[in-house]
């Protein structure tokens, strides 16, 4: 079987399929992954094979004007945004389409905009996603807008906003339509769903269509994975160590980072490892004996070392800490909107983590209450209860046998 996956966005959007491309490929499927071309080092790492297409995410991250918009409404594109974006979203969709018809069975995230071009290789498609943003459900608010007061009886009208977001990008996918002579079709295709998302987190609405899944985390344990000998000897005393990183996220709060740091040296007797990441780089971090930074690190083998995170939210970053049995704080970033709140109330009301605060709303006051809950013992029960549960779950294997099925039944119906 022919295995095509096409993904789009921020490094959060890409591992996760890397990781279930490679898992699929060693099981014996020809796999290729399309995205950017800044994830060509990343995407070697992956035993899979990788079809680029220009664009440079990083330098949209790095972009001031558009650092300003992020936090305050992430969809509404400005023209800034447009001349950045719509060029990548063109480029994309070329390399996906002669993806889409090379294989039997197409993976994509909804954000490729596959939908809108796609409609006559239908049968091929299965959407996949590690955020449950697109399925309607009575019983959660869309991830996107769960920061907002929305009462429950609203929250299946709540995932049309995923169709006002998406069609922010039609311009695009209106000029391939026309430059390959394409029909015009539904903007929004109705095909089964995979989400990389765990049901002992979050269980799997009783509402959900058939063909909608929750097949557990796709991570794999990246036993190869060294960390350097500075950061493996930080880690490796008596004394606990709390780890702070935002990932790919831009940091923009009116509070200085450091005094952050300061306070929890100041106020708790921990070690503190800063991993800047994109969201904190080029940032000079505050130094101590008890306080190292670091500008990356693989998490696989950094989380299982340390003993408590705070980070902004992300679906990946939040599995791993999950996996590894670490009391987690969220502080989302892109705030309200976006799926980083979501994931912290998740944390939340699994009792392996503190309530969520926004970077914006953060005060240190607010930041030393929040660490001295998430140190507590209770919490970390709590979170190697869930771990040694988490152990049991195969959401890579799942993944496949979904896979396998949706292609069985496609070739059913073409012989009949």
């Amino acid at each position: 079987m022919k295995i095509a996956i096409c993904t789009i966005g921020s490094r959060g959007d890409i591992q996760p399929f890397l990781v279930l491309g490679e898992y699929l490929s060693e099981n014996g499927f020809q796999v290729k992954v399309a995205s950017a071309k800044m994830y060509e080092a990343l995407a070697a790492n992956y035993k899979v094979t990788y079809q680029s297409f220009e664009g440079n995410y990083a330098s949209i991250v790095d972009d001031e004007a558009l650092k300003k918009e992020i936090g305050r409404n992430p969809f509404m594109i400005g023209k800034e945004l447009k001349e950045k974006v719509y060029p990548i979203i063109e480029s994309s969709l070329e390399t996906y389409f002669d993806l889409v018809k090379w294989a039997d069975v197409v993976l994509y995230h909804p954000k490729t905009m596959l939908d809108g071009i796609c409609g006559t290789m239908q049968e091929k498609l299965i959407k996949a996603y590690v955020v449950p943003a697109f399925t309607p459900t009575k019983e959660f608010t869309n991830p996107i807008v769960s920061f907002l007061p929305i009462p429950k009886f609203l929250n299946k009208l709540t995932y049309l906003f995923n169709n006002i977001a998406l069609s922010t990008f039609n311009t695009p996918v209106k000029n391939f339509r026309a430059k390959h002579k394409l029909a015009k079709g539904r903007s929004i295709l109705e095909t089964p769903v995979i989400y990389g998302v765990s049901p002992l987190i979050l269980d799997r609405p009783a509402d959900y269509p058939k063909d909608v899944f929750f097949s557990g985390f796709w991570m794999k344990d990246n036993k190869n994975d060294q960390l350097s000998e500075e950061v493996a000897s930080f880690v490796s005393n008596e004394k606990k160590v709390l780890l702070i990183t935002f990932g790919s996220m831009p940091y923009k709060s009116e509070v200085d980072f450091n005094l952050y740091v300061k306070a929890i040296v100041d106020h708790f007797d921990l070690k503190v490892l800063v991993v800047r990441g994109w969201g904190l780089k080029g940032k000079e971090i505050y130094k101590n004996d008890q306080v190292l930074a670091i500008d990356a690190a693989p998490f696989t083998a950094l989380f299982p070392l340390v003993d408590f995170v705070v980070h902004h939210g992300g679906a990946g970053t939040t599995a791993i800490a999950l996996k590894s049995g670490l009391p987690q704080m969220i502080c989302p970033v892109l705030h309200p909107f976006g799926d980083q709140y979501f994931w912290g109330k998740q944390i939340e009301r699994n009792g392996v983590g503190v309530s969520p605060i926004p970077l914006k709303k953060l005060t240190v006051n607010k930041f030393i209450d929040s660490i001295r809950q998430l140190v507590d013992e209770r919490l970390s029960i709590e979170a190697d209860k869930l771990k040694q549960k988490l152990a049991a779950e195969n959401g890579l294997l799942r993944a496949k046998e979904i896979i396998e099925k949706h292609y069985a039944q496609q070739q059913r119906s073409r012989s009949l």
